[in-house]
């Protein structure tokens, strides 16, 4: 269990994930990186240590891009536990909920999802500030004018609400071949012309089958 494990001073280590506190996360995030990233938000909450940890991770993720093969031997199974405790020693972090959180993924044998958690962190942390990103994947890139229909489309709905500020970013995919893509927190409305030629191929294949 995560539930002691991340609290500062406390380096119990447990396997799978629980809350580390009752505070509630900003959203609902899913999937082993969700599941870590907001039970580290919840430790970080009831210790005041939000953007320390934010901190860390950042300064962590710096250090994960500028040397790839840092993330690959932490993730590797044929380092033994003793190298890979003694490389999380040297990542630039400050908190000790961050170092608690760390043994505790090598502990559980998760160090190759640290880059999809600081992600989902960073997802909880804009959410905390009240901030919602958008991502609109299409075929070609979109203008300011899509891009605000879109956003205007999601507020007027009530799929996005509670928030101060919504950040739509576009991503540009040539394989969806035509239509958009739109992701946002645990949400993703797939209005691509591949999706609907792959839901055409499969109801074809299905009748030929039967």
């Amino acid at each position: 269990m995560l539930r002691q494990a991340l609290r500062a001073g406390n380096v119990q280590l447990a396997r799978g994930y629980a809350t580390a506190s009752t505070a509630k996360a900003p959203i609902a995030l899913f999937g082993i990186d969700g599941k870590y990233a907001t039970a580290l938000f919840q430790a970080a909450a009831s210790r005041n240590a939000l953007t320390a940890v934010e901190s860390d991770l950042n300064n962590i993720d710096g250090q994960l891009t500028k040397d790839a093969r840092l993330g690959e031997v932490l993730a590797s199974p044929l380092l033994n536990k003793a190298a890979k405790e003694k490389l999380i020693g040297s990542l630039d972090k400050k908190s000790e909920i961050t170092t608690n959180f760390f043994r505790t993924l090598l502990e559980n044998n998760r160090m190759g999802e640290t880059k999809a958690i600081i992600g989902a962190y960073r997802a909880l942390m804009e959410a905390h500030r009240g901030i919602v990103s958008v991502v609109v994947t299409s075929a070609v890139c979109l203008g300011g004018k899509e891009l605000k229909q879109v956003k205007d489309s999601l507020t007027r709905g009530g799929l996005i609400k509670d928030f101060k500020e919504v950040n739509v970013v576009n991503k540009v995919n040539p394989s969806i071949v035509g239509g958009m893509v739109v992701e946002f927190g645990d949400y993703t409305i797939d209005m691509s012309v591949s999706s609907r030629l792959a839901k055409l191929d499969k109801l074809l294949t299905d009748s030929i089958a039967v």
